[in-house]
């Protein structure tokens, strides 16, 4: 059930004694979880949701909903994901990516007192602050109301990125776009969980169009962009996305305040290593793609101060077995090697909620961690390592 209260004060004696009778007049009701938020609206008064959700402890069911192909695949062909290309065989790249491993409760009525009691408390609380917080004081994706969009939402990358912040372990409201307004959720199998914590913007977003990323960030009330475009066929060249969308990108976050987690690519300050050669030089409209990714990278370091931008390595098939502890990051561009998706989804998210702003970090996984170039040292005596994602960055020197 859902309960909208539109005031700009709701009495404390009068919500005690309100939910108190509905919570002891009805027991059905006290099996439920309670909840409260609230939101501002255009009229400045403040708008109090109280919602129930039956706790239930059927276990959620989830399945891979991005098809991992073969690393050496010969048939693969890059998509609309900001690294897909990164998954070719790169001939001469510095490792080998074939040897990595691949219950119910019940409530009394003196509970549900007490349960009514608490709640109205906490609206009381909610009803004595301002109808809209300063922008500073919300942490992106902690509210449906703040949450973080992605950009290029329908890649692999893009949606196991959107996965692990919708998760419980992040539990952040994401904001998925892509070309078409398609929801690439809409088919996939998730835990109700993650699932309420998706959104499908439907209205087409085209990184190549500045006007269209600002209007869903005003919309969506954005706190945080992830962009995780990529250049396709349909989508537009290299230099569309990764410079022109990227700086697209800039804008937008500078005008509405959010803060921007710029997925690009590692190596992009070697232009003599075998990885930007291999990379950079693929042809159609992969192009040049490392040359429109470091000027995308220096456009948001001349544009912005509130940034992270995660270079990440070859992406591998399969997911992480140890997580946090298997990767690391680095500082320089001097280590690279391969990471899975989740893995940087998770680095991703602690680039996020981190709070660490200029930051420049390349992100691999342990195992296979070597020098970009011969003459680099391996340690490099740069590596950030932690037991948590967000606390990869705490040491992170900014640009």
């Amino acid at each position: 059930n859902t309960i909208m209260v539109m005031t700009r004060r709701l009495p404390f004696s009068f919500m005690t004694v309100w939910l108190s009778f509905c919570l002891t007049s009805f027991p059905e009701i006290a099996s439920s979880f309670s909840t409260s938020a609230f939101v501002s609206s255009s009229s400045g008064r403040s708008k109090h949701l109280l919602t129930t959700a039956r706790i239930s402890n059927k276990q959620g069911y989830t399945s891979p909903h991005y098809p991992y192909f073969s690393f050496l695949s010969s048939d693969f062909v890059p998509g609309d994901d900001v690294n897909d290309h990164n998954d070719i065989e790169k001939k001469g790249y510095p490792f080998d990516p074939k040897t990595e491993e691949r219950n119910s409760f019940s409530l009394t009525r003196r509970d549900a007192f007490s349960l009514a009691i608490a709640t109205a408390s906490s609206v009381n609380m909610l009803t004595s602050f301002p109808s809209s917080a300063p922008a500073s004081d919300v942490e992106a994706g902690s509210t449906a109301e703040s949450p973080i969009v992605i950009l290029g939402g329908s890649g692999r990358t893009a949606m196991a990125v959107a996965e692990f912040l919708a998760s419980p372990q992040a539990s952040r409201y994401v904001v998925t776009t892509t070309r078409t307004g398609r929801d690439p959720f809409q088919i996939v199998r998730l835990p109700a969980e993650t699932k309420q914590r998706l959104i499908a913007y439907e209205n087409p977003v085209n990184v190549r169009d500045v006007d269209s990323i600002r209007r869903v960030l005003k919309e969506t009330g954005a706190k945080g962009v992830v962009f995780a475009a990529s250049a396709s066929k349909a989508g537009g060249s290299a230099s569309e996305i990764d410079d022109v969308g990227v700086e697209n990108t800039a804008v937008a976050c500078r005008d509405v305040g959010a803060r921007l987690v710029l997925v690009s690519a590692l190596a992009v300050d070697r232009p003599t290593s075998k990885s930007y050669e291999v990379t950079n030089f693929m042809g159609g409209y992969l192009n040049g793609v490392m040359d429109a990714k470091l000027r995308g990278e220096n456009k948001v370091r001349s544009m912005l101060k509130d940034y992270v931008i995660v270079r990440p390595g070859v992406l591998l098939s399969g997911k992480s077995k140890n997580g946090v502890l298997a990767v690391e990051l680095n500082q320089g561009d001097t280590i690279g090697g391969g990471l899975s998706r989740d893995e940087l989804a998770g680095i991703v998210w602690g680039a996020m909620v981190s709070g660490k702003k200029g930051v420049t970090v390349e992100a691999y996984r342990k195992s296979t961690r070597t020098g970009l170039q011969p003459e680099f040292v391996v340690p490099s005596g740069n590596e950030l390592t932690a037991d948590t994602y967000p606390g990869l960055f705490d040491n992170a020197k900014s640009n």
